[in-house]
């Protein structure tokens, strides 16, 4: 059921973006659907993306429903349906999490939804490294790779992490590798800038530098209990050829093993369904795993 606001302020979520101080930095009035009744818990989170058009996951990777084993997904569909219906909504967007988040579930949630007449609308490939606390991250990886990070170090590449930064730097390294790749900028240099004030310590800010200059950088965020996430990555065009990102991959590797999780989501390789071979690759030499991400939209 739709619950209010002071309800979904003491609502506890996994995921960090169905959260509700993280939905109101997206929305003035977003939506929070739970179940308590029938035990175990669901819930799904939405705001207006345009008018009359809502969005589980609006600027975020992702958002969607997050449900425990046995829960009674298809019955908390319909009851939300039914609520949407009566606040004059034309359409539902979700972005659900890779499958791999909720691996006991996924596949339940997909069957509900699709008996629910939601229609998938996207379908990607998404990566994650299985973080083993017993092995480092050069051992992880494939030879090739530790020959990269090996020959970066010897170099001088380093990572510095920062709480915040105070200068265009950042931004323009993530921009330039974006537009260098072609792949979409997805964040204004004002909001990148600002991640560290919108949820300090959820955020961490990584950069590659060599010769005190910065060649690469990413976002570490801790996404849910068990994942950390490597979001807003890019290299320098003139550096990318040293693959700077491998030293960012292995600096978010140890953060996850510091902080006791269970996963490393390295993101999607493909847009709209179309494969992005090399990024898949380069993911695939870091031995990382793979599963499905959908979305899925109903129109009222």
């Amino acid at each position: 059921m739709l619950v209010d606001a002071h309800t979904a302020e003491n609502t506890s979520t996994d995921f960090l973006f169905n959260q509700f101080f993280y939905l109101k930095n997206e929305s003035p009035k977003p939506l929070l659907f739970i179940d308590n009744v029938h035990m175990p818990k669901v819930l799904l989170s939405c705001v207006e993306s345009n008018k009359g058009e809502y969005m589980s996951g609006f600027h975020a990777p992702f958002g969607g429903l997050e449900a425990l084993p046995s829960a009674p997904v298809e019955l908390f569909l319909t009851e939300t349906i039914a609520d949407l219906r009566k606040q004059d909504i034309a359409s539902l967007e979700i972005k659900q999490a890779p499958f791999f988040y909720q691996p006991n579930v996924s596949i339940e949630i997909h069957n509900a939804l699709v008996k629910c007449g939601f229609a998938e609308s996207a379908t990607e490939c998404n990566q994650y490294l299985v973080v083993d606390t017993n092995i480092q991250f050069d051992q992880h990886i494939d030879p090739q790779k530790r020959r990269r990070l090996k020959n970066a170090k010897k170099m001088g590449m380093y990572v510095a992490l920062l709480d915040h930064i105070d200068t265009s730097d950042w931004y323009k390294v993530y921009a330039e590798g974006r537009t260098d790749k072609g792949f979409p900028i997805t964040i204004s240099e004002d909001k990148y800038n600002a991640l560290y004030e919108l949820m300090p310590h959820i955020y961490t800010y990584a950069g590659v530098y060599l010769d005190e200059i910065l060649i690469a950088t990413a976002i570490f965020v801790r996404v849910s209990k068990n994942v950390m996430y490597y979001f807003l990555a890019a290299s320098a065009p003139d550096y990318a050829h040293l693959s700077p990102t491998v030293l960012l991959i292995e600096a978010l590797y140890i953060k996850a093993v510091q902080e006791k999780c269970t996963y490393v989501d390295l993101g999607i390789s493909s847009v709209e369904g179309v494969l992005n071979e090399g990024l898949y690759a380069f993911k695939r030499h870091l031995r990382a795993e793979e599963c499905l991400k959908k979305n899925y939209r109903f129109t009222f």
